[in-house]
């Protein structure tokens, strides 16, 4: 019985720590993660791009990535002066032209004699396609690092307090 509840346990604390966000940063421009730039000593534009177009889990895991800046750069706090949430819709068309020149060659045999006759050729394909992307969505958030109080602004986060309980979920 203690093994069974201690299997259970240990699943149950498994699977929490599965289902806690996991912030990424982007490999590339369409891929999914988050970018950051900074706009000032103080001040940065955080984006989590990612697949699918749940709003609420991508500006979760760019806050998460919002608090985890401010600790690192040695700041309790930071205010949310700006958010924007973009879907992009994914795949755009392409279309792809092709055009192959060529000869043709064909004979023309009697009992005497053989002729061979050259013939230029043109062919053209059109390709329908597209880019591969999926649709996703990107949360923009323009954060400004602080030493203040938690309470004195309602844009105000404790960047300590939501590292741990994103990583306690």
């Amino acid at each position: 019985m203690k093994t069974l509840i201690a299997a259970s346990l240990s699943a149950l604390v498994l699977a929490a720590c599965a289902s806690a966000p996991t912030p990424q940063e982007a490999r590339g421009p369409y891929t999914e993660g988050y970018t950051e730039r900074a706009l000032s000593s103080n001040r940065y534009l955080i984006e989590y791009r990612m697949d699918g177009s749940d709003y609420q889990r991508a500006y979760d895991l760019a806050l998460w990535r919002a608090a985890q800046l401010s600790l690192e750069k040695g700041y309790p706090a930071f205010d949310v002066v700006s958010r924007n949430s973009d879907t992009d819709v994914g795949a755009r068309a392409s279309t792809a032209f092709t055009t192959q020149h060529g000869v043709a060659y064909q004979s023309s045999c009697s009992l005497l004699s053989c002729k061979t006759y050259a013939t230029p050729t043109t062919s053209n394909q059109i390709t329908l396609g597209n880019d591969g992307r999926r649709p996703t969505r990107v949360v923009s958030l323009e954060v400004m690092l602080s030493r203040g109080d938690v309470g004195a602004s309602p844009n105000r986060y404790d960047a300590a307090a939501i590292v741990s309980s994103s990583t306690n979920r």
